[in-house]
C-alpha cells in the first residue's frame, strides 16, 4: 500500500492524470496479478484528488471499479463510500461517472435502499454547484 501512496503523490504533483501516466497506473494495479479493493481505493484517490483525468484513465478506472464492486453482487456501504468519493470529491460529477453509475445500477444483483438513494441523488443532481448540507462560507 505504501507504494500506492508514493505513486499517487508523484502522479498528482501537477494535479492531472495524463495518458502518459496511465501505463504506470495499470502496471501498479496489475503488479500482483490480482485486482483488489486496495487498488480501487488507489484509483478513487486519484480521481478524487485530480483536477483533470484523461479518457485513457477512465478506460482503465471504470472497468476496474466495476469488477471489484460487482464481485459479490451487492454494493456494500464501504463500496458506496468509494462511489461517493468518486462522484463528489472533485466538486464535479462528470457525465462518464453518471454513465458508470447507471451501468452499475443495472448490473448489481441486489439493490439496497441505500444504493438506490445514492444513485437517485447522484443521477438527479447537477454536475456542479450542489450542496452537501454543510455551512456555506
Amino acid at each position: 500500500m505504501a507504494n500506492l501512496y508514493k505513486l499517487e503523490q508523484e502522479l498528482l504533483r501537477d494535479g492531472r492524470i495524463t495518458k502518459d501516466e496511465v501505463s504506470r497506473i495499470r502496471d501498479q494495479i496489475e503488479s500482483d496479478g490480482k485486482l483488489d479493493y486496495d487498488d480501487v481505493i488507489f484509483l478513487v484517490n486519484l480521481v478524487a484528488n485530480a483536477l483533470d483525468v484523461c479518457q485513457e484513465f477512465d478506460d482503465l478506472f471504470f472497468p476496474a471499479m466495476r469488477t471489484i464492486l460487482l464481485e459479490d453482487g451487492v454494493i456494500g456501504m464501504d463500496e458506496q463510500y468509494q462511489l461517493l468519493r468518486m462522484l463528489y470529491s472533485d466538486g464535479n460529477v462528470r457525465p462518464s461517472e453518471k454513465e458508470f453509475l447507471k451501468d452499475l445500477y443495472k448490473s448489481v444483483d441486489q439493490i439496497t435502499p441505500e444504493f438506490r438513494e445514492l444513485c437517485d441523488t447522484a443521477l438527479n443532481s447537477p454536475a456542479t454547484d450542489w450542496d452537501t448540507g454543510g455551512q456555506k462560507r
